[in-house]
């Protein structure tokens, strides 16, 4: 153990800062060599790169055994270097910024690791390289958008990370449940979902992307994915098919959600649930198993508008629609007596199907004898909730779109209610 016991004490803090603000340095140096070894005028590459991000680190760590003077010099010294090579470049014709700035923030990462911060540090450096190495398809996405869409997205923007943050958290409402932060959540989601099926629709695969989408808004509200679609496929009629297998493809990830929570909290109810969940999840793959099956022919494709790239008035509905099913929630509790436990699930389903299977899980767990009635009551959770779904689907969404979501909610349901008969008789 002699050899790890020397490691360790090579190993202090200080050098482990300073390890890592040369691979910093390495990383970004790799990236910006590599885009700009066709200019032979270029103002850093790997070695510059490394140094100044190691000269940031020693900086801050003499300054701390000195004087704070030497870190203000040292910084000031750095940015007189970095402006006279800017302007140079410029009388070479060279007018981009872009290097010389990442040089200033590599010196800045090499201070921020001399001062423990190295994870933020390596989390700005995954931001930097992303960032510079998508320079052509920056540009490519820029040259293609429109004005309606640049402003679409400033509003997005604005909306998330200024409006947003300066929202309060006092809540209001029934039982205390709503606070205006959570209702500026609810609109942020709704508008990203929507902003992503627009980009989707514009420079994407739209039938695969309107799917992909669906996938990864199944992970934060199936009922949220239901609303957007549905209102999208009251613009692209052409693409009913692909939201309405979406709405229910998003479904599919809440019977994963479900069991996973169920497993945690009582094994036994998961048990019991596996098999229908199983069931339902197979059978809500049937809509998107037509899309993926029909063959594509973009040829034919109807060239429509892929609609309003940020419907902030959906999102506004949707939110009412989320504050009214609270309320719902609230009355239910303060009506319902406790016999009636089966109604009261079901009607948990429609607001938070999360909730209410933690919740019965915990209360299955506690009281084992319960389980089969637990079993029961997440099951009929999972079907008001699908039901709801299906609902929204059809008065938000077009005439089209009705055959695709009532197919694969009809197999949902009706895989739900044979089990309830089955557990029944």
């Amino acid at each position: 153990m002699d050899w790890y016991e020397s490691l360790q004490a090579i190993m202090t803090p200080s050098f482990t800062s300073l390890m890592v603000s040369a691979g910093i340095g390495l990383i970004i140096g790799l990236e910006r060599e590599f885009n700009t070894h066709d200019q032979p005028t270029h103002v850093g590459g790997i070695r510059t790169f490394v140094l100044v991000a190691i000269m940031g680190n020693v900086a801050d760590w003499v300054s701390k055994y000195t004087t704070p003077t030497v870190l203000l010099v040292m910084t000031a010294g750095f940015l007189l270097l970095i402006s006279i090579a800017y302007g140079v470049q410029t009388q070479k014709g060279k007018l981009g910024l872009t290097t010389p700035v990442a040089l200033l923030l590599t010196f800045i990462l090499g201070i921020a690791n001399a001062e423990g911060r190295m994870q933020e540090s390596l989390a700005i450096v995954v931001l930097m390289t992303t960032v510079l190495s998508l320079k052509e398809q920056l540009h490519g996405f820029i040259r293609q958008i429109t004005e309606e869409e640049l402003f679409a997205f400033i509003k997005f923007i604005v909306l998330a990370l200024l409006i947003l943050p300066m929202l309060p958290k006092t809540p209001f409402g029934p039982d205390g449940l709503l606070t205006p932060r959570d209702l500026g959540y609810v609109v942020v989601l709704v508008l990203s979902f929507s902003f992503s099926g627009y980009l989707l629709l514009k420079f994407g695969n739209p039938e695969k992307g309107i799917l992909l989408t669906a996938i990864m808004g199944g992970f934060f509200s199936s009922t949220l994915i239901a609303w957007v679609f549905s209102s999208k496929s009251r613009e692209r009629k052409d693409l009913a098919l692909a939201y309405g297998s979406g709405i229910v493809l998003a479904s599919s990830i809440m019977f994963i959600r479900v069991m996973v929570w169920v497993s945690i909290f009582a094994l036994p109810v998961a048990k019991q649930l596996f098999l229908p969940l199983l069931m339902m999840l197979l059978v809500s793959l049937v809509p998107a198993w037509k899309v993926f099956k029909k063959p594509s022919n973009t040829s034919e494709a109807t060239p429509l508008s892929p609609g309003n790239p940020l419907d902030i008035k959906n999102a506004i509905l949707f939110v009412l629609l989320y504050v009214g099913i609270t309320w719902l929630m609230s009355a239910s509790r303060q009506w319902m007596s406790q016999t009636m436990t089966y109604l009261t699930g079901a009607v948990a389903g429609i607001a938070d199907i999360d909730a209410i299977t933690i919740s019965t899980a915990k209360w299955a767990a506690a009281s084992p004898v319960e389980t089969h009635e637990a079993a029961t009551i997440v099951l009929l959770a999972v079907m008001s909730n699908s039901l709801f779904k299906f609902l929204v689907s059809v008065l938000n969404g077009a005439r089209d779109i009705r055959k695709t979501v009532g197919l694969g909610y009809g197999l949902i349901l009706a895989v739900g209610a044979g089990w309830l008969l089955f557990w029944l008789l």
